[in-house]
């Protein structure tokens, strides 16, 4: 994960004296603007419900701001397990979901979603891409993978995709 995002590690190592580590990254310098434009709601009127599944906090509470910015209701957790007991408690418009999680991982919780909530939209975020086969990522029917670092951008513009496309599609069921 440390190369693909540019980096090394450098190993300093001494005979009694103990091994030392270092993980040196570069410094991540965006083009994109830290917050995109305000998500479009997905009916006219109404804002979504968004499930956001992050065990790192600092990530978690970003993307809980920058949907809240935008007007949503945001639910979180922490755990694959935690995920579980939130979606099948509650009605959700789209989950935005790290792959590396404790207890189940981000791809057993997207799975468990397609089986019992086919049209929830699923945005899996991974640092760890290389390690996942496409096909498996087909097999759950995610609908988007974002590699890590992300852009908090990329993942509102990609969340607005799927929104507006669950509205539309929404609308043409209901039809009167």
């Amino acid at each position: 994960m440390i190369e693909n995002h540019g980096g090394h590690i450098n190993v300093i190592s001494a005979p009694g004296k103990g091994t030392r580590f270092e993980v040196i990254l570069p410094l991540h310098e965006s083009s994109s603007p830290a917050v995109a434009t305000p998500l479009a709601p997905t009916n006219g009127t109404k804002p979504a419900r968004v499930l956001v599944v992050e065990d790192e906090e600092r990530v978690r509470v970003l993307l809980n701001d920058a949907f809240r910015a935008q007007g949503h209701e945001v639910t979180e957790a922490t755990t694959g397990a935690e995920a579980l007991d939130r979606l099948d408690k509650g009605e959700f418009d789209l989950m935005v979901c790290d792959l590396g999680l404790p207890e189940l991982s981000g791809l057993h919780v997207a799975r468990w979603v397609k089986e019992f909530r086919p049209d929830l939209p699923v945005i899996i975020a991974t640092g760890f891409s290389e390690m996942i086969a496409d096909e498996d990522y087909q097999k759950a029917r995610i609908d988007q993978v974002i590699p890590k670092p992300y852009a908090l951008a990329d993942v509102l513009a990609k969340a607005n995709t799927l929104l507006a496309k669950q509205a539309a599609e929404r609308r043409e069921t209901v039809t009167v």
